[in-house]
């Protein structure tokens, strides 16, 4: 009997230990002790092939100032990024990047980036992290801001650590390390309805106005910070088609 005590004892401590022992899976997400979540995933930013999911919108009028991306000042890329658990493009999906990217340096490979993560996958599906800040990609780390987001991640704050995991030509594989914190239980409704990333209708009635109206207030600063970079970018470029 006493064996049997000590071996029921041992599988219990085992099984308290086991979220430590075992770390988790890039992707799956992670709550500190102060509040921060911790997202991890890589994003495949491909411009070659006749599949890309880095379109170029606007051209830059001189000539290239940042050779080793391609690129010249006020070049403005598109892109529908695919985001997986590993540095694989054929790892399981966990969401897209969506926004656009320019080259703010006339000196140097350096960014704007200006875009949503989508997650796509679990408990989390349909909401968006928004990101905004300046990559300088000739560093081993760059560090971006997380301004805001929608669904479990309404009202979020924090940064992204973004890191190249390797290049082919002007095809990139980053990976992204996400830091956060949300608003959700204070100033909006957490269970406002989200929509999923596949399009199909959420929870209905009368008060999903106003939580939505409300939680596009909460982003205003940062659409308003990417419309200006668009309109600054159009102004004096041509397009190209």
């Amino acid at each position: 009997m006493a064996a049997v005590k000590a071996t029921s004892a041992a599988a219990a401590v085992f099984l308290l230990l086991l979220p430590v022992l075992v770390p988790p899976p890039a992707g799956v997400l992670a709550a500190d002790d102060d509040g921060t979540t911790h997202l991890s995933f890589f994003m495949h930013d491909i411009v070659s092939g006749s599949n890309p999911t880095a379109v170029q919108v606007i051209k830059g009028p001189g000539s290239t100032t940042a050779p080793a991306l391609g690129m010249s000042f006020g070049d403005t890329t598109v892109v529908d990024d695919a985001l997986t658990e590993t540095s694989s493009p054929t790892s399981a999906a966990l969401g897209r990047m969506q926004g656009f990217y320019m080259l703010s340096s006339q000196s140097g490979p350096v960014l704007m980036v200006c875009a949503n993560l989508l997650l796509t996958s679990g408990d989390h599906n349909g909401s968006t992290i928004a990101v905004l800040g300046r990559d300088d990609t000739a560093a081993d780390v760059r560090e971006l801001a997380v301004v805001g987001g929608t669904g479990k991640f309404r009202m979020a704050s924090g940064y992204v650590l973004w890191k190249t995991s390797s290049m082919k030509g002007a095809d990139a594989t980053v990976q992204l390390d996400v830091y956060l914190t949300t608003g959700n239980g204070t100033t909006i409704d957490a269970a406002a309805p989200v929509s999923p990333a596949d399009g199909s209708s959420g929870s209905s009635g009368s008060g999903s106005g106003s939580k939505a109206s409300s939680g596009a207030r909460t982003g205003g600063g940062w659409v308003r910070a990417c419309a200006v970079a668009v309109v600054v970018a159009v102004v004096g470029s041509s397009w190209v088609w």
